[in-house]
């Protein structure tokens, strides 16, 4: 046996910390968790707080029996429609999303304005136009006014809430261990993404949401990794109290028919016309209605909850985020009718909760409508032509997967996220197929405004963009090649140095010593300058008017010459021929470095 040696096993030791990073891999695992196990916990609390007030407000007082998921209980609840339109205490419902809404409209008018509205769109702003930075009282803002709104009936969703929640409480650990900016963002998506992926019980889904959700056509692919860790924590704690289920329960769901592909392909056709009436419904509720009114914005809310109240006498399923009437259509207990009164009407009264300044997601109302309008497609179609499909239920899910992927621009995201909350693995071929052409139909809209199309379009980005450009280019390849370049002696005189000028058509002229060596540059604009001054130009010479050398050599970046042309204002710069500290070979004037600079531009953006 050989003689150990204790050197080489250091040495391979050190290579391979070397190249897994220890430090950073440790640094971001400690973070991650810790982003985890809070957003586990919050969600755990929001969850609770959610679910009590509602117990109280609707059943309680108003004695409104709603529906739940499957998963969110642990008895079989009959289901009895004209139950589920009967409302014992009207004037309870009249009056509650009112209250809900107009306290918590007053919170966040009054401490954070930000933190009215869904949620995501608040964190994805956050992420391209404010660092990733979100003010601490944000989450418990936030947090109150979100269980208020929905906890008396408005009609919004809790994952919105909870992803700008932990968001928040991410981007402030992040500020408090002293992150980089870069950093801060990436905990941000990674607290938007555990807290979805927790509420949701969708820790893939939840994670890739984060990620995606910030953008049209792209994703932010930094922080997937991180996001991913984090989610599978939050979900981890939260299904460990509140139980290891999905969300809906059903028999299952088999794709096995791909003749249907073609009707898969007519329900995202009109899922995507449906999302255009969705989000132009948000934005006409909010700068038609609501920004037109000539009242205090404390107001706002109190009418908007109040015209909840007043139809939800009339169809009172629209209270709250409506996600048991998916469970019940799952089950085959819904008509088309109902289906189809219960997809139009939330958009209708989510736009009047969500835009009136209350506060409360539109995550749960976009799968509620999506997937009513896929059940009433699915439950007609069986109804009209028997025979044609396998299972209706399947359109319910397709319909959810296809008009979210539509509505937030996240395809991938919404089939994950689908399929986590109804253990439906065996449909994600019909669920990504349609969400792919709901996506691609939907291009020139998004719910959320601050939603932006690539990368290359975020403000967040826009700096790094801009020097990878300039780095990737060099200065032999823009630069303008002149034979027999003319240079000026330090000795020369006015008359000398203008006939120069002349003779040559350059605006900016190399001065060399009496050694021959480089050490300062005329322009014509300070010739012009000296000649319009009452002086004696023949007692002027070179040495006395050139400025400062600054020059270029051919493997220099464009960047270098971005910083001269910003710090000098010349209008062009020599350039040096290889090797050489004093053979000018020809200049980069301003237009070729824009040229090459657009040029390397375009080629970046073609990439996304």
């Amino acid at each position: 046996m050989g003689k150990f040696r204790s050197s080489y096993v250091n040495r391979k030791v050190l290579q391979l910390g070397n190249q897994v990073n220890v430090v950073l891999t440790g640094k971001w695992l400690f973070i991650c968790i810790l982003v985890g196990m809070i957003a586990g916990f919050s969600a755990l609390a929001f969850a609770f707080a959610l679910d009590t007030l509602l117990h109280f407000s609707l059943k309680d007082l108003a004695g409104y029996n709603f529906p739940i998921p499957a998963g969110e209980s642990d008895q079989i609840i009959p289901f009895d429609l004209s139950e589920a339109l009967h409302v014992k205490n009207v004037w309870w419902i009249i009056f509650l999303p009112a209250i809900g809404a107009g306290l918590a409209g007053f919170l966040t008018k009054r401490f954070a304005p930000e933190a009215a509205g869904g949620g995501v769109d608040s964190v994805v702003k956050s992420f391209h136009f404010n660092k990733g930075y979100i003010r601490a009282r944000v989450p418990f803002v936030k947090f109150i006014a979100s269980v208020l709104t929905v906890g008396t009936g408005g009609s919004a969703g809790r994952e919105g809430p909870i992803a700008q929640i932990s968001g928040g409480i991410a981007s402030f650990l992040a500020s408090k261990l002293n992150l980089s900016e870069k950093e801060r963002k990436i905990v941000l998506i990674a607290g938007m993404g555990a807290g979805i992926g927790a509420i949701f019980q969708s820790p893939i889904g939840g994670a890739i949401y984060s990620a995606e959700v910030l953008y049209k056509k792209d994703i932010e692919s930094e922080g997937l990794m991180p996001s991913i860790i984090a989610s599978i924590i939050a979900y981890s704690i939260f299904s460990s109290m509140s139980g290891w289920k999905t969300v809906f329960r059903f028999e299952a769901v088999r794709f096995e028919e791909p003749t249907e592909f073609p009707l898969y392909i007519l329900l995202s056709i009109l899922l995507t016309l449906t999302a255009i009436v969705y989000t132009r419904s948000f934005k006409f509720i909010k700068n038609s209605f609501f920004e037109k009114m000539m009242i205090n914005d404390y107001y706002k809310p109190v009418i908007g909850g109040l015209m909840v109240g007043l139809i939800a006498t009339q169809f009172p399923p629209i209270l709250e985020s409506s996600y048991g009437y998916l469970q019940e259509g799952l089950h085959g207990n819904l008509p088309v009718w109902f289906m189809l009164a219960l997809a139009f009407l939330k958009i209708l009264t989510t736009s009047l909760t969500v835009k009136s300044g209350a506060s409360g997601g539109v995550f749960a109302p976009t799968m509620v409508i999506g997937g009513l309008l896929g059940g009433a497609f699915g439950l007609g179609i069986e109804q009209w032509f028997p025979g044609l499909i396998s299972d209706p239920k399947g359109f319910i899910l397709v319909g959810m997967a296809a008009f979210f992927a539509s509505v937030e621009k996240v395809p991938i995201a919404a089939t994950i996220i689908i399929t986590e909350m109804s253990g439906s693995y065996e449909l994600i071929v019909p669920l990504i197929f349609a969400s792919a052409i709901s996506f691609i139909g939907s291009q020139s809209w998004s719910l959320y405004d601050v939603q932006i199309d690539t990368k290359l379009d975020s403000p967040s980005y826009r700096g790094e963009f801009l020097n990878d450009a300039m780095e990737s280019v060099k200065v032999r390849s823009a630069f303008k090649p002149i034979k027999n370049m003319p240079i000026l002696s330090v000795y020369d005189d006015i008359n000398s140095i203008l006939k120069v000028f002349t003779d040559s058509e350059l605006l900016v002229l190399p001065v060399k010593n009496k050694s021959d060596e480089l050490v300062g540059l005329i322009t014509l604009n300070d010739l012009r300058l000296l000649l319009n001054e009452q002086s004696e130009p023949g007692l002027i010479v070179a040495a006395d008017i050139m400025t400062r050398l600054n020059i270029l050599h051919l493997n220099d970046p464009i960047s270098m010459a971005f910083k001269i042309f910003k710090q000098t204002n010349l209008p062009e710069i020599p350039v040096l021929a290889h090797g050489s500290p004093n053979v000018v070979i020809g200049v980069l004037t301003e237009r070729n470095f824009l040229i090459a600079y657009e040029r390397s531009l375009s080629e970046q953006t073609s990439e996304y």
